[in-house]
């Protein structure tokens, strides 16, 4: 505010030239193009963190269309003695939710979207459907799932509140020792 008002009190004590004015009109329109490009960056910013949660939404759409029979039952087992097809597919949905989580940390998707979809989704998933807490496990003890850093953390939390969710399905039930 003081440096303001020292610039309006030499624009009055000059001899009110053109020049002083025509300075002090480009310095306004020089900040309203800084602010009108700053606004402009902001908002393709947002719009790219929604087009990169978008795009993995539809990568998990094509990977729900080949869901494995062994994981869509909601029966769990032998993880291990599973199809390969199985096997494989429960690292895909992880490889995808570890890229998310990655995007997540470097906010590259919308923060909300993280804290409500993703978040909640995951925990229905692994309540649903057991395979994948069974998968998960094996092939962390293969080696994987090791970046970012903290994502084998991150999904033994949601391991662990997925267990606290009620059971909405009589799949339990169906299961039996047919399992796996």
């Amino acid at each position: 505010m003081k440096h303001q008002l020292k610039f309006v009190a030499w624009l009055k004590s000059s001899d009110g030239t053109l020049a002083n004015w025509s300075t002090f009109a480009m310095l306004m329109v020089t900040l309203y193009a800084v602010f009108l490009a700053k606004s402009q960056l902001m908002q393709a910013d947002e719009h790219k963190k929604w087009q990169n949660y978008n795009d993995l939404n539809s990568r998990y759409a094509e990977l729900y269309k080949m869901m494995p029979a062994d994981i869509s039952s909601g029966c769990s087992g032998n993880f291990d003695k599973l199809k390969p097809k199985t096997i494989e597919w429960v690292r895909q949905y992880f490889n995808l939710y570890s890229e998310e989580y990655w995007l997540f940390l470097n906010n590259l998707i919308p923060r909300e979207m993280w804290d409500i979809r993703i978040h909640n989704g995951v925990r229905t998933n692994l309540k649903k459907y057991p395979a994948l807490v069974d998968g998960y496990r094996y092939w962390k003890v293969e080696g994987s799932f090791n970046h970012p850093a903290d994502f084998h953390a991150v999904v033994e939390l949601a391991i662990l509140d997925a267990s606290k969710l009620p059971k909405k399905s009589k799949v339990a039930f169906l299961c039996g020792p047919k399992s796996h």
